[in-house]
């Protein structure tokens, strides 16, 4: 269950996203490099599918066991996000391509966002959508899109092999439910239980207020960390299904993952947490095709940028960690980061100066991120003792970890 933004400006535009999974599901930051394919058939998480002569290179925001991507940016800049929504449809168990399957054959083939719009329809009348889309449980959906570029931005909402389209203009955001009106396509489509107890209504009325009022990247970090101010005060105890910046439940799940692109410059800047609960988590800027922290070239680098920072935050889950000054804290070395990056903006600085004004980004926060060393090894050899509903998750992670390692 997620939630994704788009507004744009003057020129170009932002696009931002929460990817909403397991708490336990690690999420992965990778590049991978496009060029000449070998034309062999791609084994995609299910099934597979044809390949193309040639693919265009992507960086991904993916969960850990599957081929596809919740999120993502190709070297054109074309940017896709991907929601569940709950529908009607049957078949839902049947293995065929999965949404975040669909998402990431657009982005390596798309040269632009109609061209994407064009390729997840192609994708999904061709070989549908179907397959557990679970880590740790089964969990069945369908799927909606937003893809962007530059110029456009489009939102497909999909129920089966039928879909519906819609220009955005402006700004606009999709949720955990269906909400093309045209043609009474949400209203024929959506399964009204699952899609009420997904708390997808707040969330998505939450994101549109969101983009009305936004007017800088600032705004567009503080929509994905929002909050529904009926939890608040339980979040770490409790959760919330019904906040952007969602906190794990026993109906919900939990924000793995975050990415935020600002495409108003010619050349786009990318902003990744690399890890989950953007709350209490740095965006840190990257850009396409330069392999800096969060961004890997492989699974295992990945992981284990996600996991220490994920260890991070069970500590303050259980209250080892004062939350808010660690928060106070990492917002001030993220407010450093955005300052400095419009200050390059302003000087007109080269390639050359972004890319090493993202390594020092990154070295800094992982610095930071270095102060908790000690404790991020005491939960990691469970060492700490944890309440609730985080005992049972947090022991279910690190001895998943324990496994593979």
């Amino acid at each position: 269950m997620c939630d994704t933004m788009w507004k744009s400006f003057e020129k170009g535009g932002i696009f931002a996203k929460n990817s909403d999974r397991s708490c336990n599901e690690p999420n992965l930051v990778q590049f991978i490099p496009g060029g000449e394919t070998d034309k062999k058939p791609i084994q995609c998480t299910y099934i597979s599918v044809p390949q193309v002569d040639n693919k265009y290179s992507v960086l991904l925001v993916r969960p850990s066991w599957m081929w596809g991507a919740e999120m993502g940016i190709n070297e054109l800049g074309v940017i896709i996000g991907n929601e569940a929504v709950f529908t009607k449809s049957k078949d839902k168990k049947v293995e065929r391509l999965l949404g975040m399957d669909i998402l990431r054959l657009a982005l390596e083939r798309a040269k632009d966002a109609k061209d994407a719009m064009d390729e997840i329809i192609k994708a999904l009348t061709e070989f549908g959508q179907g397959g557990n889309c679970g880590f740790d449980k089964k969990f069945y959906y369908d799927n909606s899109f937003l893809v962007a570029d530059r110029n456009d931005a489009y939102i497909i909402e999909t129920s089966g092999y039928d879909y519906k389209t819609k220009k955005l203009e402006g700004y606009g955001n999709i949720s955990n439910r269906l909400s093309i009106e045209e043609d009474d396509f949400a209203k024929k489509h959506t399964n009204k239980l699952i899609t009420h107890f997904a708390g997808s209504m707040k969330r998505q009325n939450c994101g549109c207020n969101s983009m009305k009022n936004a007017q800088n990247l600032r705004d567009m970090f503080a929509a994905l960390r929002t909050h529904d101010t009926d939890d608040r005060d339980k979040l770490y105890k409790k959760g919330s299904v019904s906040s952007v910046c969602m906190h794990q439940s026993l109906l919900g799940d939990h924000t793995t993952g975050s990415m935020v692109v600002d495409s108003r410059e010619d050349i786009p800047v990318i902003w990744i947490t690399g890890s989950s609960t953007p709350c209490l988590s740095i965006f840190k800027p990257v850009f396409f095709g330069h392999i800096i922290p969060p961004v890997f070239l492989n699974d295992k680098d990945s992981l284990e940028y996600w996991l220490k920072r994920e260890y991070l935050n069970r500590a303050i889950f259980a209250g080892l960690i004062d939350a808010d000054i660690h928060t106070a804290k990492a917002k001030e070395l993220e407010e450093e980061f955005i300052s400095s990056y419009e200050s390059l903006l302003k000087s007109g600085a080269s390639m050359k100066q972004f890319v090493e004004f993202s390594k020092q980004c990154s070295e800094k926060e992982e610095a930071f991120i270095n102060t908790y060393s000690e404790i991020i090894e005491n939960v990691k050899n469970q060492k700490i003792q944890f309440h609730g509903l985080w005992e049972k998750k947090t022991k279910k992670l690190i001895a998943k970890q324990s496994l593979q390692s």
